[in-house]
């Protein structure tokens, strides 16, 4: 067994764990014991804190309400002004995904209606919010997901397997290698690669579309690159130049994961679906095929903005929000247990359009906009633990979408928020 697992069961009561497994870098704990189930959390807190990682418990499927009879009792505790949408089991991980227009009530005050969900029914319950507009590419990367649910187990847990057969909680004393395949005193192909003695990484795999032969491509026939070697990908943003030739990679054979934002994930399917039209409009052979693509979703481990995650065994991913496009972020890793720490930050800083009191539009990027507020009225800032916070004393709007109308609108901005990158950088 992995050293981390056994770390872990030997402060738990013996037998009490039915199967120990990994979601890529977190730890999934499933137990028939329903008493252990439900009262227990405080033991998983206190291992949690112990070895600094995500340990989940479970109820081991053989616990659980049977479909038919869990989704109608769901059905009838969840207030109808949560507006219910699709609800999807997920058997083998003891998961239930459940669509709502209105999260907040669905969970209910404190979370009670889902505890009640989890009490009845031994289910873990997952809330969405239902796209404010039907998305057809959002419910096809969901199809994808919950139809290879069995295949995404095993790769979840052979990405924790890679991950924590390495595992040690001392710095290393390694050498990081940076190349880049494209991008270098270019736009367009953008595609690093990042090696360590012991990992290989790619930041970004992009196409340049402004040519159609050899240097539309990142230079992936480097002597120093063999798929077959390589750890993970990780996607910062979803147009072509960044992410477009990841699915080639796929129908290459490769079989490692794409970390990246869910927003991100959708749009770089959408988008690579959209470059496979134009290379048939234009008579192009196409790079990839729609099945390349369904091998990206696959295989994409999304993350939120400011979640730290193990991606190798000495390389941790953090993303941050680049302010660029939906879903757009910088990359801090953290290598070596602190050795080295490198940010992967491009296209940021788009400008977004403003509105002042009396309408003038002025188009600047959000971060330059909310620092001049800040140091203008530095008695109007309050901090919230890490979080700066002001309201919008100058009266500044702009464009939003308004789901009820279905319409973008002037919309006045409620407050400012700044917030740093809370890693030590070099």
């Amino acid at each position: 067994m992995v050293q981390i697992l056994d770390e872990i069961l030997k402060d738990l009561p013996k037998g009490i764990i039915s199967d120990s497994v990994f979601e890529g870098a977190n730890i999934i704990l499933y137990t028939k014991d329903k008493e252990f189930f439900l009262n227990k959390g405080e033991t998983i807190r206190d291992i949690v804190n112990k070895i600094k990682k995500r340990v989940e418990l479970r109820p081991d499927p053989t616990l659980t309400m049977e479909l038919e009879k869990a989704e109608e009792f769901i059905r009838k505790i969840i207030p109808p002004e949560a507006v219910l949408g699709s609800i999807q089991f997920d058997p083998q991980r003891s998961i239930v995904v459940i669509g709502a227009e209105k999260p907040g009530i669905a969970i209910g005050k404190q979370g009670e209606i889902l505890k009640e969900i989890k009490r009845k029914t031994f289910w873990v319950p997952n809330v969405e919010r239902t796209p404010a507009i039907e998305s057809k590419i959002i419910e096809n990367v969901r199809s994808v997901l919950f139809q290879n649910n069995d295949y995404r187990k095993k790769f979840l847990h052979k990405v924790g397997l890679r991950i924590y057969n390495g595992y040690t909680k001392e710095r290393k004393e390694e050498w990081i290698r940076v190349t880049f395949f494209g991008g270098g005193r270019q736009v367009g192909r953008s595609c690093v690669f990042l090696q360590t003695p012991e990992s290989k990484v790619l930041l970004d795999c992009g196409v340049n579309v402004a040519f159609d032969d050899y240097n539309a491509y990142p230079l992936l026939d480097s002597p120093e690159f063999k798929i077959e070697d390589l750890d993970a990908i990780i996607v910062t943003h979803s147009h072509i130049d960044h992410g477009g030739f990841v699915p080639f990679l796929y129908k290459m054979g490769f079989r490692g994961p794409t970390y990246c934002t869910a927003p991100t994930r959708d749009i770089s399917a959408l988008l690579a679906l959209d470059y496979i039209g134009v290379a048939f409009k234009q008579a192009r052979k196409n790079l990839f095929d729609v099945n390349d693509i369904k091998e990206m979703v696959k295989h994409t481990i999304t993350l939120n903005w400011e979640e730290v995650t193990d991606i190798t065994p000495d390389m941790r991913l953090t993303l941050y929000n680049s302010g660029h496009i939906l879903g757009s972020s910088m990359a801090h890793l953290h290598i070596g247990n602190g050795l080295h720490n490198l940010v992967y930050s491009l296209d940021g800083k788009t400008p977004v359009a403003i509105l002042d009191k009396n309408n003038e539009a002025a188009f600047e990027p959000i971060g330059k906009i909310v620092d001049q507020a800040m140091n203008k009225h530095p008695e109007m800032v309050r901090k919230k633990g890490d979080v700066e916070e002001m309201p919008n004393v100058g009266g500044l709007k702009t464009f939003a979408f308004n789901p009820s109308t279905l319409k973008t609108e002037i919309a006045p901005i409620t407050r400012l928020l700044r917030h740093p990158i809370k890693e030590d950088l070099y």
